[in-house]
């Protein structure tokens, strides 16, 4: 029996021994033989570049006060660099919860409803499309139950509560529509209220992998001062994100959708940062370095002064109730105006009014109700407008034929209220006349400017023919772009060639409607006042701009500014515009625009028009500038469905003496607006 045990203590020892061998031999291999290589390996790092996003520049008023800027928001993030190995899922789980009890939106983009019975969003067909082909990888006929089904599988959700499958297959398949990786983290939730961020952050030892960060909104300091033109900011659709990979963007980003935003994207858009992130074999950081650090975008600071931007809104507002307060047939029904204001010496512009406007600040939650209202809000009038002038296009008319020879400022016709000339052959229906058939005797175009004799420039326009005042019209602005920065509308003139592809005929006698601003002709209203600051420049046309300068993000450099351009020169031959000012003068000193304008203390210059549109209405147009002498400012006016063009002097006066400061009483105001 002795000699069993000792024998078994032998081989226990001889085993222990050999155990401690194998050991020692794997130490001496790691630790000698390959020591160097786990050494290195221990010591290996994981560097990845995450972007850091640059702030957008401001757009801003003349005196460098911002229209449209950036606030400091909190977003709630997933980021790859920091996210425990294994725990994407349980931690998105979490934040999801802390998120839908705070009540706050999360960035889900899957075209399927939240909750059971699934359903697609009926306006998502691409997206869905999309979905079922290239992820969930199913037939096209394939159910949103089925597409759930290997969603669910795709991203692991099997484990998750059935109440949560589908907001987590959401945002997991956002996140890859959005290229979530190492370099490019992914946004669960925008702008976040301080309460909820606190609670992320006060939890980031638990959450870790979910971070706060800080993010740039686009604010405006008064979102109805200049709406229409500031354009809106939105994110970078997938299909956009093709074109803008490569310069820049990431799927995340915010991008200029329309107006000024846009126009200046290249300028506002800063150049983001690259933050390097040091990892070693375990998931931990290391190391944070800042390799290039972020560089804000430019600010474009406009023409505009932002107060008087104010009061010219004001102004226009009120127009439009003056007109409202008028009878039926003449302003009553006028629901829409525009107005612009541009300085006569550069040509930028003043003031650039829309009626009814909307707050840039509430575009996203009221879209629909701004959508839907018949009045149309959101159209930019000014420059996308286009109305038949009226009357206003007379002056052209006067300056060409003065230009031309065909009259000097002496020159007289006999009107008797009808204009005979043309048969009714040629002229396509009733003979013409002026206004109720008023004879106004024998005039020279002075009177014929100051009384709007339709008769004296019917006859005009026969001498002069459709080319010669057409060529004109294009260097006085019409029907031509005016140069302003963003999106407008080229308009139209009447002409043989606009009808016939109408399927029309175009008759000889159509050439004097077209000399009153009525058949096919369509301007802008910033047309409209670009063509009477060229007459109050005596045929030097500016080119219409509403941006002064690009100024560097801190605000030592001029980065661009806009030169004073002139588009084209018509000379002054036979003193013509000094004539064509006369009769303007005698408009705004004798006519019935008077009745607002008498009290200003200088002449201003005014034409006014009244155009016939569909149900026997007329929309209201006028151009006027002043002070007669040195004109500083021009200005147009157009009301839709607005009566008589002569009414919106009313709104002439106000713009003038709120540009000079010039204080009316309330009783003052009260009598001129009483007198019509």
């Amino acid at each position: 029996m002795k000699k069993v045990l000792e024998e078994r203590l032998n081989i226990l020892i001889l085993a222990v021994v050999a155990i401690l061998f194998v050991f020692t031999m794997r130490l001496v291999k790691f630790q000698i033989i390959d020591g160097e290589k786990y050494y290195s390996k221990s010591n290996s790092k994981t560097r990845i570049n995450q972007p850091v996003t640059a702030a957008r520049g401001d757009i801003t008023d003349i005196n460098g006060i911002p229209l449209s800027g950036g606030e400091v928001v909190f977003d709630i993030t997933v980021n790859k660099a920091y996210m425990p190995n294994g725990m994407l899922n349980e931690r998105l789980l979490q934040a999801i919860k802390i998120l839908e009890e705070k009540g706050e939106e999360l960035n889900d983009i899957l075209p399927i409803s939240r909750t059971k019975p699934y359903k697609f969003f009926e306006d998502k067909e691409a997206e869905i499309n999309r979905l079922r082909t290239d992820v969930a990888k199913v037939a096209i006929y394939a159910t949103e139950d089925d597409i759930m089904t290997k969603l669910v599988e795709r991203y692991s959700l099997e484990n998750i509560p059935n109440d949560y499958q589908r907001l987590m297959a959401g945002i997991r398949y956002t996140m890859e529509r959005e290229g979530y990786s190492a370099s490019y983290p992914f946004d669960i939730a925008k702008d976040v209220n301080i309460e909820t961020a606190t609670i992320f952050k006060e939890r980031s030892r638990d959450l870790t992998g979910i971070e706060v960060t800080s993010d740039s909104k686009r604010d405006y300091s008064d979102g109805t001062i200049l709406p229409h033109l500031l354009g809106t900011v939105g994110p970078i659709y997938a299909e956009e994100y093709e074109q803008l990979k490569n310069q820049g963007y990431g799927l995340n980003d915010i991008l200029g959708k329309s107006g000024l935003e846009k126009s200046y994207e290249s300028y506002l858009k800063g150049t983001d940062g690259i933050v390097q992130i040091e990892k070693n074999i375990y998931g931990e950081i290391t190391d944070m370095d800042t390799i290039k650090a972020p560089q804000p975008g430019n600010n474009v600071k406009l023409t505009i002064d932002a107060e008087f931007q104010k009061k010219a809104n004001a102004i226009l507002e009120d127009q439009v109730k003056m007109l409202q307060s008028r009878r039926r047939g003449w302003g009553k029904e006028c629901t829409a105006a525009t107005m612009v204001v541009i300085n006569v010496k550069t040509g930028g512009i003043i003031a650039i009014s829309n009626y009814p406007t909307y707050d840039l600040n509430q575009y996203s939650e009221k879209y629909d109700e701004y959508a839907n209202n018949p009045n149309t809000p959101l159209f930019n009038r000014a420059l996308q407008g286009q109305y038949r002038p009226g009357s206003v296009f007379k002056p052209n008319v006067a300056a060409a034929a003065l230009q031309a020879g065909i009259i000097d400022e002496n020159y007289t016709y006999k009107c008797s209220g009808v204009y005979d000339y043309y048969t009714e052959a040629q002229w396509g229906g009733k003979r013409p006349g002026c206004a109720g058939g008023k004879a106004h005797g024998v005039i020279n175009v002075k009177d014929a400017l100051k009384v709007s004799c339709n008769c004296f420039f019917y006859d005009l326009s026969r001498k002069l023919g459709i080319e010669a005042i057409n060529d004109s019209a294009h260097n006085m602005g019409l029907g031509v772009l005016t140069g302003i920065e963003t999106n407008e509308k080229i308009g139209r003139l009447s002409c043989p060639e606009y009808t016939q592809q109408l399927g029309g005929i175009w008759q000889e006698g159509n050439v004097i409607q077209s000399a009153i601003g009525q058949l096919d002709t369509a301007i802008t209203p910033i047309q409209l006042a670009t063509y009477a600051s060229t007459i109050a420049n005596r045929g030097v046309r500016y080119a219409t701009h509403i941006v002064d300068s690009i100024v560097s993000y801190d605000g030592s450099e001029i980065v661009y500014e806009t030169p004073i351009t002139v588009l084209s020169k018509t000379e002054n031959t036979n003193n013509a515009f000094d004539v064509v000012e006369k009769g303007m003068v005698m408009a705004s000193s004798e006519g019935n625009a008077s009745m607002y304008l008498a009290d200003l203390p200088f002449q201003v210059a005014t034409k006014t028009g009244t155009a016939q549109v569909p149900g026997d209405l007329y929309n209201s147009t006028i151009m006027a500038y002043g002070p007669v002498g040195n004109p500083e400012i021009a200005i147009a006016i157009i009301a839709e469905k607005g009566g008589n063009g002569y009414n919106l002097a009313y709104g002439v006066r106000n713009i003038f003496k709120a540009y000079y400061g010039i204080e009316q009483t309330a009783e003052q105001e009260q009598e001129q607006v009483q007198e019509q």
